[in-house]
């Protein structure tokens, strides 16, 4: 590796050494030299439009913008001479030419760039009598406020759209003192991660809606988080008001998030005041009705219904559903509370169908590689997996690389939208082993691998009218390789198949293997111990008993609803301790403890590529609710089980350390011997998974600004159909459909939001 020039330069009479190409910016920023900017970030391309950090240059004839402007050997740069700060109050003059005085009433005010140069830049009297500036208001939609009188025009939240989030859905309008940034065509933004340029906006032009008004910066109360949605470990920072949650923004963490997260991240809170807040402890009376009860007499009645039914009808008649986004040290409880009672069918994989390959289950599904090498790949292979819908954030760093000149190929049953060149093998998932196993082939007989012998049989018996030789050729060339399962996938009838010919396939080009995980804390779950049961089989068998742990919404977070809703209903009990309380589980539950939602109680989550981040509460449990890790605690003690006097959700993590050990975690492992292709009907329509961004989980469905974008689940069509949400389809009704080409052949995408009780991957006649 060639060593990078290293230069001489002096900033402010102190002289630095710094690599060569880095701009004076850079250098000063991590020198720690304040250079005052606004159109500057270091995430994005450089316009040098605000002219806010002229600085003085020796030999140079004029000030020169000091973020556009590289370093060259033995340069000398003044910032703070009366050269630079001329040009600087100058430029902040001009700035405030136009811009209203909010700053009593904007939410910006206390956290404002321009509030803060103002102050030491501005000027005492303005010399600009003539009427300001206006701009008519614009409305993008329900997650971002904008005032855009109070645009500077730094194009920060321009270039975030075109250049991190894919879509540059905000652009520069006219020319001059009437340039004006606004929408190309009036409608809402539809990226999946636009509130960033709230964040970005280094004036009040964009602002949070759904926390607008609500209180100053300097009023919050700071706390670092976690987000909830999934598996990759976003940082985010919660901020309070009143001891209640106002807002969240982003927090920076180079090696997992850099500085963004999702909007899902930023404004699910809101779920945490929904209607659907289990607000006491509920059993059910003698009439099957729920009603409330103090927490005593709900301990006690859920451990002698729990005790009831280990004892009448055997412990291996109970099942535990535990959410894959529950806390690490609520797994831990769950996982340790049912080994005393003799419980082992237990299991946080609820979107999955296939567990036929569990004997070779890795310690954990991991990505594969670290979070941070993703943006250094040159090829990809996407396999039944939506970055953009699992990980956002991930998302970026998969177009960062495909900028960088990496290329991406994705197997799927319809075209997802990437926002970057993609290599599309659209096609119903009867084919995707075939298609797998042609590309396998393929690749294997160039590099000369092994194909596996537990494969053999199905990739040499494998055809495909599906054009694979592109894909199969990216594979073949030299670089980084990545080949991930998503969400899709995993769900699929074939998993273990899918899973076996995807790492034989990274196997044979030398690349890396990896998931997308499931909720996020599915690595705890795996550590913890609660991920080794079988879900299919639990809910087919039709158990006497079910524990629900977590925010689980039965007729959402099974990919077998309908088998779910089915188990859960004949079942003699269902105890749900949940912080949500929706209209099926109300319906089925026997006993509803509330538990804390997330950002009300301490834990912590491992991320996939196994980084434990641990987070304390930053706002109280409301209602009568407690944190769920407490009532798992305090329900080993009403048992009588000893190993239950935690005092803190500290204690127990430090009881399990060993537990949670990631030594020796490996994607590759040996393959299984039972390899099996499900028998599927070739005459029939099959129905592929169809879920909104803000349907996956439990807090995204209950947020209403959330629910309110474009990219929310449509309209249920229920009402239309006559049918309730517990009904089947009756023969004969009808409902419009749409052919696209995105779409393969004979398959049948329904959106879970409609309500009709129609399984993922379940043959339908016509």
């Amino acid at each position: 590796m060639t060593e990078k020039k290293m230069l001489s330069i002096e900033i402010d009479g102190k002289k630095f050494e710094a690599e060569a190409g880095r701009s004076v910016i850079d250098v000063a920023d991590e020198v720690g030299i304040a250079i005052p900017r606004f159109c500057y970030h270091d995430k994005l391309s450089i316009a040098a439009s605000c002219r806010m950090c002229l600085v003085d240059i020796e030999r140079m004839p004029k000030p020169m913008p000091a973020c556009a402007t590289q370093i060259a050997d033995g340069m000398i740069i003044r910032t703070r001479n009366e050269k630079a700060r001329a040009a600087q109050k100058a430029v902040m003059e001009f700035l405030l030419i136009n811009h209203p005085l909010d700053c009593p009433v904007c939410d910006q005010g206390g956290e404002c760039e321009l509030q803060d140069n103002s102050v030491e830049f501005g000027q005492k009297h303005s010399t600009y009598i003539e009427e300001k500036r206006h701009y008519e208001k614009i409305n993008i939609g329900p997650l971002v406020e904008t005032y855009m009188n109070r645009c500077i025009q730094c194009t920060r939240c321009v270039r975030f759209g075109e250049e991190i989030a894919g879509l540059r859905e905000l652009g520069g309008v006219d020319r001059g003192d009437r340039l004006e940034i606004t929408t190309y065509v009036k409608h809402s933004m539809t990226s999946e991660v636009s509130g960033n340029i709230i964040d970005l906006c280094p004036v009040g032009a964009l602002t949070a809606k759904p926390s607008k008004f609500q209180g100053r910066p300097w009023e919050y109360k700071k706390h670092d988080s976690i987000s909830i949605h999934d598996g990759l470990g976003t940082n985010t920072s919660i901020h309070t008001l009143r001891g209640n949650i106002a807002r969240v923004v982003s927090r920076q963490n180079e090696a997992i998030n850099q500085v963004w997260i999702a909007d899902r991240d930023r404004f699910s809170y809101e779920a945490n005041f929904s209607v659907d807040r289990t607000q006491a402890p509920m059993i059910q009376n003698e009439k099957q009705q729920l009603v409330k009860t103090d927490w005593l007499s709900g301990l006690k009645a859920t451990r002698m219904v729990i005790e009831g039914a280990v004892k009448n009808f055997g412990a291996d008649q109970v099942g535990i559903f535990v959410s894959p986004s529950a806390t690490v040290e609520e797994q831990l409880l769950t996982a340790k509370l049912a080994k005393a009672l003799g419980i082992k069918k237990i299991d946080a994989r609820l979107r999955q169908i296939d567990f036929s390959g569990d004997a070779v289950e890795p310690k954990f599904r991991s990505l594969g590689l670290p979070i941070a090498d993703v943006k250094a790949l040159d090829r990809i292979f996407l396999v039944g997996a939506d970055p953009r819908l699992e990980m956002p954030v991930l998302a970026i760093d998969i177009r960062q690389a495909v900028k960088d000149g990496a290329k991406v190929a994705m197997l799927n049953a319809y075209d997802t939208d990437q926002l970057h060149p993609t290599e599309a093998l659209i096609t119903s998932p009867k084919d995707w082993v075939n298609v797998l196993s042609v590309i396998l082939k393929t690749v294997a007989g160039h590099t000369g691998a092994t194909i596996a012998p537990e494969l053999s049989a199905i990739v040499n018996n494998a055809t495909t009218d599906v054009d694979v030789a592109h894909a199969a050729q990216l594979f073949m060339q030299e670089g980084k390789h990545w080949i991930v399962l998503g969400k899709d996938a995993v769900s699929h009838p074939d998993f273990s198949v899918i899973r076996a010919l995807a790492q034989n396939i990274a196997t044979a080009s030398h690349g890396a293997f990896g998931y997308l995980s499931e909720g996020a804390n599915l690595t705890g779950a795996y550590l913890a111990g609660v991920a080794k049961g079988n879900t299919h089989q639990m809910l087919t068998d039709g158990l006497k008993a079910y524990i629900l742990v977590g925010a689980i919404d039965p007729e959402h977070d099974f990919i077998e609803r309908k088998v779910a809703l089915t188990a859960l209903k004949q079942a003699e009990l269902v105890v749900a301790l949940t912080p949500f309380a929706s209209e099926a589980l109300l319906d089925l539950a026997t006993i509803i403890l509330p538990a804390a939602a997330w950002g009300e109680t301490d834990g912590s989550l491992m991320n996939v590529e196994g980084t434990l981040q641990t987070v304390k509460a930053a706002a109280e449990p409301l209602f009568e609710a407690k944190p769920l890790w407490k009532i798992l605690r305090v329900l080993g003690n009403e048992f009588e089980l000893s190993g239950f006097d935690y005092v803190t959700c500290a204690d127990v993590l430090a009881d399990h350390q060993a537990a949670l050990s990631t030594a020796g975690q490996g994607n590759q492992m040996p393959y299984a011997n039972n390899l099996r292709v499900k028998d599927w009907r070739n005459d029939a329509l099959v129905a592929v998974p169809m879920e909104s961004i803000y349907s996956m989980d439990a807090y995204a469905r209950r947020s209403e600004a959330l629910q309110a974008t474009p990219l929310a689940p449509r309209k249920r069509v229920t009402g239309d159909l006559s049918i309730t949400q517990t009904q089947w389809v009756i023969e004969g009704q009808e409902f419009g459909v749409r052919s696209t080409a995105k779409m393969a052949a004979n398959c049948l995408r329904i959106p879970r939001e409609y309500g009709l009780m129609i399984d993922y991957y379940e043959a339908i006649e016509g």
